[in-house]
């Protein structure tokens, strides 16, 4: 498209110079000055539309490495989440302070836990597969 207004442009200005006789018009001296304002208005253009194209493939860019951070921040919310729901609070009966439990570990028969606040063994046992909820702390 610039291609050819820069020769439209190149085109009229080859047939105002041919023209010898009307160099001293006003309405000659006029068509040149429109001309060449014509002229730095297709380079203006062409590089604008350089410069868009530019700014395009870095918005695409930026969109991509977004794409890319959203997914490790969200990915890591969710696992943090899955990792919630696999943990079980054992509330200690001397102190009241919640222990997380992987339920994994309730497969065992009796589990020994310390209480990190008060420091207390505590020995969970008849552990109910079904309902978690249903444990019976004693002393070890």
């Amino acid at each position: 498209m610039y291609e050819r207004l820069k020769r439209d442009v190149s085109f009229i200005q080859g047939m105002l110079e041919s023209d010898v006789n009307h160099h001293e018009h006003v309405e000659y001296k006029a068509v040149q000055r429109l001309l060449e304002v014509t002229d730095q208005l297709v380079e203006v253009s062409e590089q604008l539309d350089r410069r868009l194209s530019e700014l395009e493939e870095y918005v695409e860019a930026v969109d991509e490495d977004l794409n890319d951070v959203e997914l490790l921040v969200y990915d890591d919310e969710e696992d943090e989440d899955d990792e919630d729901d696999w943990l079980v609070a054992v509330t200690c009966p001397d102190c009241g302070e919640e222990v997380l439990v992987d339920e994994e570990d309730f497969e065992d028969d009796s589990i020994e836990l310390l209480c990190p606040k008060c420091n207390t063994v505590l020995e969970v046992k008849d552990i109910n597969e079904d309902e978690v909820d249903e444990i019976i702390l004693e002393e070890a």
